[in-house]
């Protein structure tokens, strides 16, 4: 593989992980889903306003698994493939260490998806409960898909790199 391969390949990488982070900060800061009981009480949510109403509510456990799993890891996440993608390093050795690593992170991809997907089917479950999707979700959603792509990605030119050194 020539040099400017190389670079159009990075770029490509690189400009998928941002796509990701672009799409991540909507997804947690714009409206997910407005709930509705008993037409009395009407409440709009994002990622993180529902994280801190979990904790001001003292439900740490959730509250702490949902910043964990749909915040800090994704974030560590996109991190890591940036750091990847900077430093692409060249040694075999550091190669199989990154494959390792990122391998590790893939494995827990779709675990934001399932939490607010388990959030969404809990609350549809109350016959008193009306759920209204917003942008937020599609946001968030976009974020995932573009995190999965970029690590698939990741994968393929980390195996090709190992196997041409």
């Amino acid at each position: 593989m020539n040099r400017m391969e190389n670079r159009r390949r990075r770029f490509i990488l690189l400009a998928l992980v941002l796509a990701g982070v672009a799409t991540f900060i909507p997804g947690i800061t714009l409206p997910m889903m407005t709930v509705k009981k008993l037409v009395l009480m009407k409440n709009t949510f994002t990622v993180l306003s529902g994280i801190g109403a979990l904790l001001a509510d003292k439900t740490f456990g959730l509250g702490l698994l949902l910043l964990g799993f749909s915040v800090i890891f994704p974030l560590g996440k996109f991190a890591l493939m940036a750091a990847y993608l900077y430093y692409y390093p060249p040694i075999p050795a550091a190669l199989a260490r990154w494959q390792t690593w990122l391998g590790k992170l893939a494995k827990f991809s779709m675990l934001d998806v399932f939490v607010v997907a388990q959030m969404l089917m809990i609350l549809k479950l109350g016959w008193l409960v009306e759920v209204q999707i917003h942008s937020g979700i599609y946001w968030f959603s976009a974020a995932v898909i573009l995190s999965l792509v970029a690590g698939i990605a990741i994968e393929y030119d980390l195996k090709g790199r190992l196997k041409a050194s």
